[in-house]
């Protein structure tokens, strides 16, 4: 891609604090390109796009078949997100009486703090302590959910062996489906995830996270997720875990976008007071280098100019900033480091494997 096509990629994304001229100037040079179209499709942002381009004032100015598509992705995403907040409030009545041993990830909540249709979700992520995945998956079994994956638009129902695998590499059990049959949701897919990363580890901060879980009301429906500032920590700790673990990067699923913006969207308006509790809770969890890792990267990619944010980076910021350049493989242990540190650089490539080289330190 041209640096202008990527400039337009990123502006068309930022939509707390659009730069109309700047995006009127990239398109009427003729950037609004299929290349720009296919990573805004890829990372989940077209509708993002689309609010944008019709906040500004500027749809008159792109090529028709650079607006169509993202219109439609728009209106598709408002009736998918009907559907699905009509699961989030089903699995809240299956988990009416599970107080204290639950609480809703990501989509649940996000879905709704977007203008509406900006952000859609296609499972919904639930953090449990794993004393009490039993008792959570009999509760989805009961009211008719049953473990397994969707291929080609069919149910298939996981193996013994996938099972136990799944909970061995990626902190999270294999999910749990029920056929819904709603508008762009055929299916509903519950994740239960009991650790922090990829391990079944951190069990004592899950439990604390699960400990000041509250319900909040977002729109018509009310939900139980997490504190306001432990639900930043965890994205931060989420995207960690996917950018930093070698298969979600052969998978080309360790830097999409909207994980990003997802960060950004929520800091956006964060006072100085709020990025002061920030702080203070991720450094009670010890969560110090991720939450850099995870914020340093949304800083540079939305080419956030914050200082409340720079303040807290630089007061977390690890001595040995490698950080940001290490990937392990859970499977073969092995380490991996990129050999270029640009960011940006890094996002754009095609082949982000390529950029590794296997390294002898220790994990």
């Amino acid at each position: 891609m041209r640096k202008d096509e990527k400039e337009l990629v990123f502006e068309l994304c930022k939509f707390r604090n659009e730069d109309s001229e700047k995006i009127k100037d990239l398109i009427c040079r003729g950037f609004d390109t299929p290349s720009v179209l296919g990573y805004l499709f890829f990372h989940r942002m077209a509708s993002v796009a689309y609010g944008v381009l019709f906040d500004c004032n500027l749809l008159k100015y792109t090529n028709r078949d650079f607006r169509n598509p993202l219109k439609n992705a728009y209106l598709q995403n408002k009736i998918k997100n009907e559907s699905y907040f009509s699961c989030v409030q089903i699995l809240s009545d299956i988990l009416e009486d599970s107080k204290g041993k639950y609480a809703m990830l990501k989509g649940a909540y996000l879905c709704k703090w977007y203008p509406e249709g900006y952000r859609t979700s296609n499972d919904i992520d639930i953090l449990v302590e794993s004393k009490d995945i039993t008792f959570v998956g009999e509760k989805l079994s009961a009211a008719g959910f049953r473990q397994g994956h969707i291929k080609e638009d069919i149910f298939v129902s996981a193996t013994r062996q996938e099972i136990i695998t799944s909970k061995m590499m990626r902190g999270e059990t294999v999910p749990y489906i029920a056929e819904v049959n709603l508008p762009y949701m055929k299916y509903m897919e519950v994740d239960l995830n009991y650790s922090l990363d990829y391990k079944n580890g951190l069990n004592d901060i899950v439990s604390d996270l699960i400990s000041k879980a509250q319900k909040v009301e977002i729109g018509h429906y009310q939900i139980t997720t997490l504190s306001k500032y432990d639900f930043v920590i965890h994205l931060c700790e989420h995207l960690y875990k996917e950018a930093t673990t070698y298969p979600w990067i052969k998978m080309k699923r360790d830097m999409t976008l909207y994980k990003f913006c997802d960060l950004y969207t929520m800091l956006y308006d964060y006072s100085g007071e709020d990025f002061e509790q920030l702080e203070k809770r991720l450094i009670q969890l010890k969560l110090e280098p991720i939450c850099y890792y995870a914020l340093y990267l949304t800083r540079v990619l939305f080419s956030i100019k914050n200082k409340n944010l720079n303040g807290i980076l630089d007061r977390i910021a690890p001595k040995d900033k490698t950080i940001l350049n290490f990937v392990i493989s859970p499977s073969d242990k092995k380490i991996y480091r990129y050999e270029n540190d640009d960011i940006c650089k890094r996002f754009f490539a095609s082949d982000r494997t390529a950029m590794l080289r296997t390294v002898n330190e220790n994990a």
